[in-house]
């Protein structure tokens, strides 16, 4: 892979003969990249990286206008265009430049960098990696789509997931389609018309719009990885095929209106085909202040601690052998503590510092984990482990989340406080406050989380839809709630307005230390699932819950409402 590294510079042409840089500053013009004036820019960035490394310049400028890139141009790494490690103190300062790329590659990947500050530029792409039609006819096994002008198709083209959409506002259907690895291949029957091979029966309502989504994850943005004293300002996603900024085992990221949007002026219905953000492993701070986060595929911030791993083997005194759920890599470092928790509770019963982890050199990412301390007598096969060291603190304030599909903020770590945003048309909940050992296996039960002063806009009404508009519990195996408190603990969820919802206005599961107090519901429990969504507030194992000040008319929710709240008996 090509590096840009803050000791080694790779030489990838020849720069612009004279051109001459401000002192600690290099100016992407100077080798050759001229904005809109339709010519590949890759090589000429390349080069200006390679020159930010070379000189250990700590700013490089782009202007204003729109700069062509293209996936695979980097001849040493063909799955990011602009891999750099190793800088400390840098700025990539946009100055209101569009970044065009064509094809699915990621754009930016910084690793071990320090103090870097990216601001003032926008990233889109010329042909969306979705395709957005009308249904046109329909069996079980097929269905028809006239796909928009903007969208060129010409049969072949894979779809990683399809939903569909409602004619006249553009939102996902609720209770609607939400469609993964169930197409099989696509052909061209007409002009610009697709029809899609299913794998199963699926009923595909004629007349509905359909999002099919080409790429769905693997090709992001921007991504840090062990990277510390991180600041994003003031940078607008408007479509990538993958996620628009992900944090891996960094420390203290800072976004502010960082936005991820539905391009204006185009027939689009989606932004991102993954998250708008997505932070793991990460410690410090976490910091969202004025972001905006529209139509993408999936949520809109998702911060976790990392990924649980099973005890397969009890190795010796200190040494386990783990594996996550899907056989992903999340290797802990020297020093971290792991807590170790019974899987069937989600509860922790001890915890363990981490003298050294490595993964055996067999297939499927098997983790070798050595404590500094003996193993508790009580450890078990089966038990699973999640890094308690990398659960950094969450600061979301004055954000929106909308029209997307599944959740607006999954908190998955400790000491949050998620205030004064919009969750707006979100298919699943605006909030959820969760762990899960069902599928992902995404650690880790959280501690001291506030949600206040935010508001919940027909939330949890479609695809990827949950128990309550805002809501704290876990997915134990087969997707059951925690049996008794203490997965979460000090929860509060304060002088929040949640304004229609299907199922609950608030649900919790397994809190110890919960107070819902203040919130007003309206609208809740229009088409309640199951008991839970029968109650604007639904409270089951859990304790020392303090209910107060809420505000829940029975005559303004919806006709399924059966009762206020539901403490645990």
């Amino acid at each position: 892979m090509f590096w840009v590294t803050g000791c080694t510079a790779i030489a990838l042409g020849t720069a612009a003969v004279g051109a001459v840089q401000h002192e600690g500053t290099v100016d992407v013009a100077a080798f050759g990249a001229v904005p809109d004036d339709g010519q590949d820019d890759t090589a000429a960035f390349l080069e200006a990286f390679a020159e930010v490394a070379r000189t250990g310049a700590q700013r490089l400028v782009l202007h204003p206008g729109r700069y062509d890139l293209t996936a695979g141009a980097n001849p040493e790494s063909p799955a990011t265009l602009f891999p750099v490690a190793d800088l400390d103190g840098f700025t990539l300062d946009g100055g209101g430049a569009e970044l065009m790329v064509s094809g699915a590659t990621s754009l930016f990947y910084f690793l071990n960098c320090r103090n870097v500050h990216l601001t003032g530029f926008t990233v889109d792409s010329p042909r969306a990696p979705f395709s957005v039609g009308e249904v046109i006819a329909a069996e079980p096994r097929w269905f028809d789509v006239r796909v928009d002008d903007e969208f060129p198709v010409e049969g072949g083209e894979a779809v990683g997931a399809f939903m569909d959409y409602e004619p006249d506002t553009g939102l996902p259907v609720r209770q609607g389609l939400d469609v993964y690895s169930g197409v099989e291949r696509t052909e061209l029957i007409g002009p610009q018309t697709l029809r899609v091979h299913l794998g199963w029966d699926i009923a595909v309502p004629v007349g509905h719009l359909v999002v099919l989504r080409h790429w769905v994850y693997g090709h992001n943005a921007i991504v840090f990885q062990r990277c510390q004293e991180v600041s994003v300002e003031d940078i607008t996603i408007y479509t990538t095929p993958g996620m628009g900024l992900i944090g891996l085992v960094s420390e203290n990221i800072s976004l502010t209106r960082f936005n991820v949007l539905i391009r204006p002026g185009t027939r689009r219905l989606m932004s991102a085909t993954a998250d708008a953000t997505h932070f793991g492993g990460c410690k410090g701070t976490v910091s969202l202040t004025d972001c905006t986060f529209e139509g993408m595929g999936d949520d809109g911030a998702n911060i976790k601690s990392g990924l649980y791993l099973t005890v397969l083997e009890r190795v010796d005194e200190h040494t386990v052998l783990g594996q996550h759920n899907l056989k992903m890599a999340d290797l802990p470092d020297a020093g971290d503590t792991m807590e170790m928790i019974r899987r069937e509770t989600l509860l922790t019963y001890a915890s363990g510092t981490v003298r050294a982890a490595s993964l055996e050199p067999v297939e499927g990412n098997i983790h070798r984990v050595e404590f500094e301390e003996p193993l508790p007598e009580g450890l078990q096969v089966g038990d699973v482990l999640g890094n308690a060291s990398r659960t950094p603190r969450l600061r979301m304030s004055g954000c929106t989340v909308r029209r997307n599909r599944a959740r607006g903020v999954l908190c998955q770590t400790r000491d949050a406080v998620i205030e004064n945003c919009t969750f707006d048309r979100c298919t699943s909940s605006g909030v959820l406050v969760m762990t899960e050992v069902t599928h992902f296996f995404e650690s880790i039960g959280t501690r001291d989380v506030t949600v206040r002063n935010c508001r919940f806009i027909d939330c949890n009404g479609g695809a990827a839809s949950s128990e309550a508009a805002l809501q704290a519990f876990a997915w134990m195996g087969g997707m059951g709630y925690p049996p008794e408190p203490g997965v979460h603990a000090n929860v509060l969820f304060e002088g929040n307005l949640i304004q229609g919802t299907d199922g609950a206005g608030i649900f919790a599961a397994g809190v110890e230390g919960l107070t819902v107090r203040g919130n007003t519901i309206t609208g809740a429990c229009r088409a309640p699932r199951n008991e839970i969504g029968q109650h604007a507030v639904y409270i089951m194992s859990s304790a020392n819950v303090v209910t107060e000040g809420n505000v829940i008319d029975p005559a303004v929710q919806g006709e399924g409402f059966r009762g206020a709240v539901r403490l645990p008996e």
